[in-house]
């Protein structure tokens, strides 16, 4: 490489790779002096001109110096690739190259805010709000604290992360992982971030105040010091009985810590290591399932653990022998504004004989037919306009009815599984309150069921606002 150096070096001095010399029919034969072999005398490491007795002494120098940074650019991948961590304080800012200042340096791009220094950890500028992961699935890798104490010497959320995501590479079980793993920002890359242990969660927590100043300063989302329940954070130290780690700051730099069941949804604040390289390969890969109860149903009618490109969730199965599901919404109205006993509807004035009536699709249909055949304006059965103009990716108005009270109560018993999943996809409306059926009781009342306590309603038709959830048989 030194003679390569060397020879490029006084060509280029000598100007003999000047495309105007190439291209030239003749020219001047050139004279050591013309070329910067200036010296009489010989030197050490010094180049001889090739057609005298002249030197160059100063010309070396430079491709030494040359040599030096491309040496130092091979053992160093591009010279010195760390930053000097020396001067990072809690409150900092953390930019994209991986340097931290306090002031806002307009040429550099701000990711996160440096909230440990011995450790080396900062925080997203961005967070999550989602649930933990499945109660009944023990994470193999991670430690079962039986208490807040013992947890609190857990560091190691970076481990804790990987060995979540190794346990489900779907993307269909653990959303506030995945929600992590796949963050990305200018000069990081997916993998990188992950959720805090428990320990470094409440290192975050005690420093919540400071955070807060510089996370308003680059205009970021704060740290929740809210109501109890809107503060608390996810770790990622697992507990016993199905539950995970959490804290949430007190006020005055305290920090209270519990566990809850992992189907909670609470805040997931992404965590990095600036100075570590190390990073988790993720790769999720959904994967058809069958439609069981509280699978997710999809678009194109499959299931899928985890969402694949290019098909959107619409539902969640509750009977999956008959193949029924649940829409991803719902919302609250009367179930008519008139007082009228549909013709073809029948009247079921006891409980235990509505809730044999499985047939929201023909109910449905019937009121549909009634109102259309008789003159009337469907916003007049407003739970049936509803659900008729219901529609989703892979379905139209018309697919999805109002279930009969024999499927509402299909939908409660399953009611937990339900809203675990729809847990799973995003902020989608949890069972709730009371229910509206498509079973008629007489001319004013038509049947409910509320969902704290599973309990049936004769409930006047007009004078009462109850939840409608369409339902799709798929």
């Amino acid at each position: 490489m030194k003679q390569y150096l060397l020879l490029t070096s006084a060509l280029v001095a000598g100007g003999l790779l000047n495309s105007g010399v190439a291209n030239a029919a003749c020219i001047k034969t050139p004279t050591c002096s013309s070329l910067g072999y200036e010296s009489t005398t010989s030197c050490s490491g010094g180049l001889k001109c090739p057609f005298g007795n002249a030197w160059n002494c100063t010309l070396i120098n430079k491709i030494t110096e040359i040599e030096k940074q491309v040496t130092e650019i091979i053992n160093n991948g591009g010279g010195s690739s760390t930053p000097d961590y020396s001067n990072c304080k809690v409150g900092d800012i953390l930019y994209s190259d991986m340097t931290c200042n306090s002031n806002i340096v307009a040429s550099k791009t701000p990711i996160g805010v440096v909230f440990d220094t011995t450790n080396y950890l900062a925080i997203a500028k961005d967070e999550f709000y989602n649930v933990w992961g499945p109660i009944n699935q023990d994470i193999s890798g991670i430690t079962n604290y039986g208490s807040t104490s013992s947890a609190k010497m857990d560091w190691q959320g970076f481990n804790n992360t990987k060995a979540i995501y190794e346990t489900d590479k779907t993307g269909g079980y653990y959303p506030a992982v995945k929600n992590v793993l796949t963050y990305s920002t200018e000069g990081t890359q997916q993998g990188q971030w992950y959720i805090p242990a428990l320990g470094e969660l409440i290192e975050m927590l005690r420093n919540i105040d400071t955070l807060n100043v510089t996370l308003e300063k680059i205009n970021a989302k704060g740290l929740s010091t809210n109501s109890y329940s809107s503060n608390i954070y996810w770790s990622s130290s697992e507990g016993t009985d199905g539950q995970a780690m959490c804290g949430n700051d007190r006020g005055g730099g305290a920090v209270q810590t519990t566990s809850f069941k992992k189907s909670s949804r609470f805040n997931v604040r992404p965590v990095i290591n600036f100075m570590s390289k190390e990073k988790i390969d993720v790769t999720f890969t959904p994967q058809k399932v069958e439609c069981g109860v509280a699978a997710i149903l999809f678009s194109d009618k499959q299931c899928y653990l985890g969402t694949p490109d290019k098909i959107a969730p619409i539902g969640i199965v509750f009977d999956a022998e008959n193949r029924k599901a649940i829409a991803l919404e719902t919302s609250k109205m009367a179930w008519s504004t008139e007082r009228v006993d549909i013709p073809g509807l029948t009247n079921i004035e006891d409980a235990t004989q509505a809730q044999q009536d499985f047939n929201g699709k023909e109910n449905t249909a019937t009121v549909i037919a009634y109102v259309r055949d008789s003159g009337k304006d469907l916003s007049e059965y407003p739970a049936f306009e509803y659900v008729y103009n219901y529609k989703t990716t892979g379905t139209n108005a018309g697919d999805w009815y109002l279930p009969a009270l024999g499927e509402v109560n299909t939908i409660y018993s399953n009611k937990d599984f339900l809203n675990f999943a729809l847990s799973l996809i995003g902020n989608y409306a949890i069972l709730t309150d009371y229910l509206w059926s498509s079973s008629e009781g007489s001319s004013n009342r038509a049947w409910s069921l509320r969902f704290s306590d599973g309990s049936v309603g004769y409930n006047y038709k007009s004078s009462n606002n109850h939840y409608v959830r369409p339902v799709l048989a798929f």
